[in-house]
């Protein structure tokens, strides 16, 4: 296969390529029916990567409970000032045992034993025993960035971890989620992508050297540079692979409803109320 000509990589940026032997999760986020499944399939056809699919959101009562353990006032003062991680199994039993010492809030651990449990509990679901011999692991989701703080968990938890923002022009999202009776409403369904758009900017504001946004317009034109600087920033080399995977999946919607038609009413009340955070992403 003839790969494409990779720009040479300056060693002396501060986002320095990885090199594809470093191992690193990526998670593939973005709004419902924008090209995250795309995205998903290119990244997959990379031999040392396997991205799982949508999941039901779960994580988000996982990081409630990550972040309750990190920042709530009595678990600090009680549990993790204690430090009782790391001594002898011996002290903690002698605690709880004796009835004459308070033992209310005696327990074993630590935020490092915190923050380790819950990247063994994650990585039990979306880095299994199984990928041993792959490099990157991960999944997409299309849940995250309302009222949760998954993002930032997995942030947290990963520091080498790369994040991967899809979007797509606000009307041709709630037209698909419609199509696809998917929709709650075209209000409801411009305002959902305008919150979670104005989390994935803020985000990649403050994590810019682990996370990209990849238009996917732009993955489906036919010399997208998009998608070479990604694979560039992963460390992956693109080839005609990634091409054959955008051709052979471009909607034809043969045997499945068209996207639904929208009135011009329709249309500009969807970009009045994106209009904001449209133009940031470099939407008209």
């Amino acid at each position: 296969m003839t790969q494409v000509k990779q720009q040479p990589k300056d060693e002396s940026r501060k986002d320095y390529y990885p090199q594809p032997e470093a191992e690193f999760p990526i998670f593939l986020l973005g709004t419902g029916r924008c090209g995250s499944t795309l995205l998903q399939k290119i990244l997959n056809s990379v031999d040392n990567a396997m991205i799982y699919g949508e999941h039901g959101g779960f994580l988000k009562q996982i990081a409630a409970a990550y972040f309750l353990n990190l920042e709530d006032k009595m678990i600090e003062k009680y549990i993790m000032s204690q430090n009782i991680a790391g001594k002898e199994p011996i002290s903690v039993f002698e605690t709880l045992k004796n009835p004459q010492l308070w033992s209310a809030w005696t327990n074993w651990y630590n935020q490092e034993t915190v923050r380790n449990n819950f990247r063994d509990f994650i990585e039990s679901f979306f880095n299994p025993i199984s990928l041993e011999q792959k490099v990157h692991w991960g999944f997409k989701e299309i849940r995250y960035g309302l009222n949760d703080r998954v993002p930032e968990m997995l942030a947290d938890l990963y520091p080498d971890g790369r994040f991967v923002f899809i979007v797509r022009h606000p009307v041709d999202v709630v037209a698909s989620k419609i199509s696809a009776r998917a929709s709650d409403g075209i209000e409801d369904d411009a305002h959902t992508w305008v919150a979670q758009n104005t989390y994935f900017l803020h985000f990649c504001r403050e994590n810019s050297e682990r996370s990209r946004i990849v238009c996917y317009e732009e993955i489906l034109s036919n010399d997208s540079k998009q998608l070479g600087q990604l694979f560039d920033w992963l460390g992956f080399a693109l080839s005609d692979e990634q091409r054959d995977i955008i051709e052979t999946t471009k909607p034809s919607y043969k045997g499945r409803p068209q996207p639904a038609k929208l009135t011009h009413d329709e249309r500009n009340d969807i970009n009045k109320i994106t209009q904001e955070i449209r133009n940031e992403l470099g939407y008209t």
